[in-house]
């Protein structure tokens, strides 16, 4: 009987070890090391995910305040200020996020992205005025996917993978990479912190 249950202990540990393994590798995710990998693997990681990114070059988009004229300018701004300030996740049809100053009393911006159409997020300052776009790519809001942000004038911003709710591989529009976010810290391709954020 003990050899038995011996037997089954070791089996289960296998599994759970070789599970574990599997797993690591399924999601591809520079989070959970990257400050353990070597710079070779570092570099290869940061090409792969820039190849996903700009399988397209990204460009100034000159329709993009036409497209969004009726965006513009939040018509339910207080009631949008005073809901992403209470801490909302989603409100009145719009998944609705803050951003917060370092001292985290006040919001400087807030994002809204209707639920009915879950490929943009439009971005406001504390007044209601439209000041970035995000167009999202991929199975959002399953991981990973990826944005390309904008200013109003159409110009690129930013370029993000979102490999998980942890970590974001973050790129300028030339296709250089600025860094990876795990987490509060924003990590270079050295492995050094670089910027700290309040919340993600």
């Amino acid at each position: 009987m003990k050899k038995i249950f011996y037997i089954i202990t070791v089996l289960f540990i296998f599994q759970v070890t070789a599970c574990a393994s599997y797993n690591d590798v399924l999601v591809a995710d520079i989070s959970y090391d990257w400050i353990n990998k070597s710079e070779v693997e570092r570099e290869t990681m940061i090409e792969e995910v820039k190849d996903i990114i700009f399988e397209n070059p990204v460009t100034k988009d000159k329709s993009l305040k036409k497209a969004c004229k009726d965006k513009l300018k939040d018509k339910d701004r207080i009631e949008h200020y005073m809901a992403a300030s209470a801490g909302y996740k989603e409100y009145n049809g719009y998944n609705i996020s803050a951003f917060y100053y370092k001292n985290k009393k006040y919001i400087y911006m807030y994002a809204l992205q209707d639920k009915k159409d879950l490929t943009k997020k439009y971005y406001y300052d504390a007044l209601g005025h439209l000041k970035y776009v995000d167009y999202i790519y991929g199975e959002y809001p399953e991981y990973p996917y990826y944005a390309i942000q904008y200013k109003i004038s159409g110009k690129p911003v930013s370029a993000i993978y979102y490999a998980s709710k942890d970590s974001q591989y973050m790129y300028n529009p030339d296709e250089s990479f600025v860094g990876l976010w795990y987490k509060y810290n924003l990590y270079d391709k050295h492995s050094k912190i670089i910027l700290r954020r309040t919340s993600y």
